[in-house]
């Protein structure tokens, strides 16, 4: 894989300045994008939007069973409005409920993998999930087009940036050196796009946000 980088640090308000590009399956999303890139993503096939966990109902809940806030709910709304009334082609998650939910937002049946390799624990009581993340990132590599939603968590956000564009990519995206966001990083979509093989990382932050 060639690993490209497109880091976008613009306010979004300034990127909506020009219309979407005709038939993009998801123009919201594409309006936010800064206008310099727009033709570069819009020509892209194939598109993984990877979105850390929306807010979860307590700062200290880090069990499976966690689930999100009113804010949370919140963003995961925003973010279905972004995607719009086109469903992604696949969404992923880690096997966390907070992170389920999260990529409900893409309106397809979500599919868990492991939330580290070799833990199978489910976001229910008793529910074992065999599937590991690399399986997800073997489905992306096999599409040939199409449109995913990963919901992950803080670290392994940071583990598909790497994956498909690189750990300088991933770093300048805001992944610390440990392979975590900040804390407080919350609403950014990181959003992969390759054409061919070559895949390119853009940043879109506080997109599905609810505060200011």
């Amino acid at each position: 894989m060639n690993h490209l980088l497109t880091a976008t640090a613009t306010a979004l308000t300034m990127a909506a300045c020009s219309p979407p590009v005709a038939g993009f399956d998801h123009p919201a999303l594409l309006e936010l994008v800064p206008e310099a890139e727009r033709a570069t993503i819009a020509a892209a096939d194939r598109h993984v939007l990877v979105v850390r966990h929306a807010i979860k109902v307590a700062p200290d809940c880090n069990a499976m069973s966690c689930q999100l806030s009113p804010e949370g709910e919140a963003m995961v709304a925003r973010l279905a409005s972004l995607i719009g009334d086109v469903p992604v082609d696949r969404a992923f998650a880690s096997a966390a409920c907070r992170t389920r939910l999260t990529a409900a937002a893409g309106g397809v049946a979500v599919v868990a993998h492991q939330a580290a390799d070799g833990y199978a624990v489910g976001c229910t009581e008793g529910e074992t999930v065999e599937r590991q993340r690399g399986d997800a990132y073997r489905e992306v590599d096999a599409a040939a087009t199409g449109w995913t939603l990963v919901g992950e968590h803080s670290n392994t956000s940071c583990l598909w940036m790497s994956a498909f564009a690189g750990p300088e990519a991933a770093h300048s995206a805001g992944c610390d050196e440990e392979g975590r966001l900040p804390e407080d990083a919350y609403g950014d979509i990181f959003w992969l796009h390759a054409s061919g093989e070559d895949w390119s990382l853009t940043v879109l932050p506080g997109a599905f946000s609810v505060t200011d």
